[in-house]
């Protein structure tokens, strides 16, 4: 079982690289992680524009890979700064519920960047969040934490 899955997550892996180099976007960290609870290997990417300044990525992926080969919907984490992701965690609005699948990920990841830069712009112009690009909402995800 420790071998099952693992060459359709390889697969993965390289179709991510190659959608974040199509996009424009330097691969920053590429990995894959067992899980049997989640009954496959979990694909995580993070990437960054040439010259990025910060440690933390500025785009990250995630996938699940089951042992059987299967696949679902791949999620796209990108928060609306250009400061350092980490240290504006609980600051930057991140896009919301942005998932897709592997063959539109090229794509996606174009219009996640260039959505990016737009909520960049309204937010630097004095718009507050939650902001709506026309496709996704952006907002700062732990606003609706119940307070205690």
């Amino acid at each position: 079982m420790t071998r099952s899955g693992k060459e359709p997550a390889e697969d993965v892996k390289r179709a991510i690289r190659r959608a974040f180099e199509l996009a424009g976007l330097e691969v920053q960290e590429l990995r894959m992680f067992k899980s049997s609870t989640l009954q496959g290997r979990i694909v995580l990417g993070a990437a960054c524009p040439a010259g990025w300044p910060h440690e933390s990525p500025a785009i990250s992926v995630m996938a699940l890979v089951g042992f059987d080969g299967s696949m679902g919907d791949i999620e796209i984490r990108c928060p609306a700064t250009n400061g350092d992701p980490l240290m504006e965690a609980f600051l930057a609005p991140r896009i919301q519920d942005c998932n897709c699948r592997l063959s539109d990920l090229p794509v996606t990841l174009k219009e996640v960047w260039a959505a990016r830069s737009a909520v960049i712009a309204r937010l630097e112009a004095g718009e507050t969040e939650p902001i709506f690009d026309g496709k996704w909402d952006w907002t700062v995800g732990l606003k609706d934490l119940p307070e205690g």
